[in-house]
């Protein structure tokens, strides 16, 4: 219940507090710790934080977010915030990896396993996570970019919410750094989702929930399963590719907002098992900006299939959509091999 802060342009309030705090840290190691039965933050890394490592943790039965990354920029009146985020005075390049995650959000919904706002270049990987009232991994805004989420087991997510999903992500804000390409520029760097195992029950709308202008995301060789729908990008989103996915038993593969060229979406080579017959995916089905789609399988419970209000065959014949072959639900053992040689499971 103490004063709330806004961390950037995603829906999220914040204490800037936790049961352990760190700022002006370089070198950092949280290792083989038990965080239990805090009412708020397990740990928060605010401003000028480098090369810090998190790693062999449990979190249970917190009130509010397990670990929370929190940056400051210039720019305005108001200390701490603004569009100039070059002074690098934010946590980057951080390791949250290996961690055991479950029972948060019991006070503070708005809350997840990792949270990470006006920071980049950070590496999630290998956690477990279940339990939570929202994502299990946010990103509230598109600052500097070069982070990467892999190898990471989440399920039971959105238990408390009817939207995202067990990953989300906003870019509602401009900021300004050098990570791109060395010079200040607005525009972020690519980040990385692979290799993940996410399953969107609890009726989750999407498996990755690029929402509100997310972009420059890579999201391929990962299992998603249940969702309404498998990759999501809208207001304003651009530049984000699905690719090497299997999206099993969703509503539909995807779901893209109208873009400008140059900077379209792509989804190709993946595996979408949907739950009904019909549309796969609502692209972006004319002018410059079409969504790029093509060579994907799509196995529905009678194998039919349709784009832009066609048949796959007639949207196909027009010369769209290359490669992509659509047939009946395998059975499971030919879908849990398929999931098995994608994320090299022996």
């Amino acid at each position: 219940m103490d004063p709330h802060g806004m961390p950037s342009g995603g829906d999220w309030a914040l204490e800037r507090t936790g049961a352990l705090f760190f700022e002006g840290t370089e070198n950092l190691l949280i290792e083989s710790c038990i965080f239990e039965v805090l009412d708020g933050n397990g740990i928060m890394i605010s401003g000028y934080n480098r090369f810090g490592n998190i790693t062999t943790n449990e979190f249970r039965w917190l009130g509010s977010t397990a670990i929370a990354l929190w940056g400051y920029t210039s720019g305005t009146d108001v200390p701490g915030m603004g569009w100039d985020g070059t002074d690098g005075n934010q946590p980057r390049n951080m390791s949250i990896m290996y961690n055991f995650v479950h029972e948060l959000g019991i006070w503070e919904k708005q809350s997840s396993f990792y949270f990470q706002a006006k920071s980049c270049q950070n590496t999630i990987m290998g956690n477990i996570n279940f339990n939570g009232p929202r994502a299990g991994i946010n990103f509230n805004d598109g600052f500097g970019g070069q982070s990467t989420v892999a190898e990471n087991l989440q399920f039971n997510t959105c238990r408390e919410s009817g939207d995202h999903g067990p990953f989300n992500s906003w870019d509602r804000q401009v900021f300004v750094t050098k990570v791109r390409n060395g010079t200040a520029s607005p525009e972020k760097d690519w980040d990385y989702i692979y290799s993940n195992f996410m399953i969107a029950n609890y009726d989750s709308k999407l498996a990755i929930d690029n929402d509100d202008g997310s972009n420059y995301y890579k999201t391929h060789d990962n299992f998603f399963a249940y969702s309404s729908r498998g990759m999501k990008n809208d207001f304003g989103g651009h530049d984000n590719r699905h690719y090497n996915n299997i999206y099993a038993y969703v509503g539909t593969g995807f779901i893209i907002n109208g873009q400008l060229k140059g900077h379209e979406d792509y989804f190709y080579n993946n595996t979408v098992v949907q739950t009904s017959d019909g549309n796969y995916g609502t692209p972006t089905c004319s002018g410059d900006g079409k969504t790029v789609v093509h060579d994907n399988k799509i196995y529905t419970p009678n194998g039919k299939v349709t784009e832009c209000k066609m048949s796959l065959a007639e949207w196909q014949a027009k010369g769209n959509d290359p490669g992509t072959i659509a047939g009946k639900w395998p059975e499971d053992d030919v879908l849990i091999k398929m999931i098995a040689d994608l994320l090299s499971l022996s």
